[in-house]
């Protein structure tokens, strides 16, 4: 077996003392040109990898960040909301020194699965995604020793500013006044898990705009609630006492529709539908969702840099709440 290659080695090698060999490693502040440029050779031609975990010792640093989603795999893999987030947040630390690791908990489990990521010293930060106010599993996360930035407002009165947000009191409100502009008077809603704040500020805001009462069917933003929300709505528009919907994910939304089709009702014809979060499969389908839309994208990359900031000690002095808007698909009917 070949030896291992030290920093002595490359120090060595590039005629320089161990010291400046090891800031180079370190980013190179301090040392001249012509010496990183030497250790920089030594390292290439001897196959040098410097020892992460001795690192981390000297620097109380990992180069690592966790994405914690407390959610069960089968909605992990199954809606789209969590690969764009992945996918923007890995953009925006892969053309740096970070790594990024992936930490699923399901939330109907213990916190056992987050505590190694909080507070054992595996990462610098946290971004949590998907989160629901579950008793115990908020106040592990505001109080671990490590920066945790989340995407979704963390409470209904959060103390702390590192969070960013869709304002989905205004998305029920876009929905609410869309059904009224499209001639709806009888309007209803599938909502999410009310234990997650987004969904409960949808249907808010929606109650807001909509005076009266109206019938609510909880989901959980799976496509098996959808169609069991459906399922249950069915009697009501054939009764015509449901004319609209607002149905807060384009997943439900499209298993929703499904159900209505196969019991022969008619989309916006019989019951008029508007979604939340403007998916690409939602774009696709047929008939073309009416959707609010999510800035997911802006979602991800606006949590990874709040986190890199707070991790180079720029806390944020106030949250980040996104604008949403609606887009115009074929499940509606504007009257004007």
């Amino acid at each position: 077996m070949a030896a291992t290659v030290t920093l002595e080695d490359v120090a060595r090698a590039a005629g320089v003392s161990r010291a400046t060999a090891s800031r180079v490693v370190r980013g190179g502040a301090g040392v001249s040109g012509s010496k990183i440029r030497a250790v920089t050779e030594a390292i290439s031609a001897l196959g040098y990898r410097p020892n992460q975990a001795a690192r981390s010792l000297a620097t109380s640093k990992t180069d690592m960040v966790a994405l914690v989603i407390p959610e069960p795999d089968s909605r992990l893999f199954s809606d789209p909301f969590f690969s764009e987030v992945l996918a923007a947040v890995n953009r925006f630390f892969a053309d740096t020194d970070t790594q990024l690791v992936l930490a699923m908990a399901d939330r109907k489990n213990d916190t056992r699965k987050l505590r190694p990521f909080l507070y054992d010293g595996h990462v610098d930060g946290v971004i949590v995604a998907s989160h629901h106010q579950i008793p115990g599993q908020l106040d592990l996360l505001m109080g671990a020793p490590l920066p945790v930035v989340f995407i979704g407002r963390p409470s209904a009165n959060p103390t702390c500013n590192s969070w960013v947000d869709v304002d989905n009191v205004q998305a029920g409100k876009l929905a609410a006044r869309h059904l009224r502009d499209c001639g709806v008077r009888r309007p209803a809603i599938i909502t999410g898990p009310l234990d997650m704040l987004a969904a409960a500020d949808r249907l808010n805001g929606f109650r807001q705009v909509i005076a009266s009462d109206f019938p609510t069917f909880e989901g959980d933003f799976t496509a098996a609630s959808g169609t069991e929300a459906a399922r249950a709505a069915i009697p009501m528009i054939r009764a015509g006492l449901i004319d609209g919907l607002y149905i807060c994910s384009d997943l439900m939304a499209m298993a929703a529709i499904s159900a209505f089709k196969e019991a022969g009702l008619c989309v916006p014809g019989d019951v008029a539908v508007v979604s939340n979060d403007n998916t690409q499969a939602g774009q696709n389908y047929h008939p073309k969702l009416t959707t609010i839309t999510n800035p997911v994208t802006a979602l991800g990359q606006t949590a990874a840099t709040m986190l890199a900031q707070i991790i180079n000690t720029h806390p944020p002095t106030r949250p980040t709440l996104l604008p949403c808007t609606l887009k115009q698909g074929h499940t509606t009917t504007p009257t004007n």
